[in-house]
């Protein structure tokens, strides 16, 4: 299990309102076509301002799509880093090299 951990908050001053966003962990499962649909799914979760995520385990494709999403959300970029792994999936074609 990937646990994805952002900077501490820092102090809040007495006028910050509170984040309002919630927290959520994931849980991915395996096999290809479901992680090609987890693919958009995820997609459409970051979108979402409103959603913190807190972490992630996967199992076979869905393990794929945990390491790309937490690397990169610590890249700052998840969306481009899991475009970027179904890209390459898409590449290689089933190709044994």
């Amino acid at each position: 299990m990937a646990i994805f951990r952002r900077k501490p908050p820092q102090p809040a001053d007495a006028t910050a309102q509170p984040s309002g966003k919630r927290p959520i962990c994931l849980a991915l499962q395996g096999g290809g076509a479901h992680g090609a649909f987890q693919w958009g799914v995820l997609d459409r979760l970051l979108e979402d301002d409103r959603l913190d995520i807190r972490a992630i385990s996967g199992v076979s494709a869905g393990a794929m799509n945990a390491a790309a999403l937490v690397s990169g959300l610590a890249a700052g970029d998840a969306r481009a880093a899991l475009d970027r792994l179904w890209r390459e999936v898409n590449q290689s074609g089933g190709r044994n090299v």
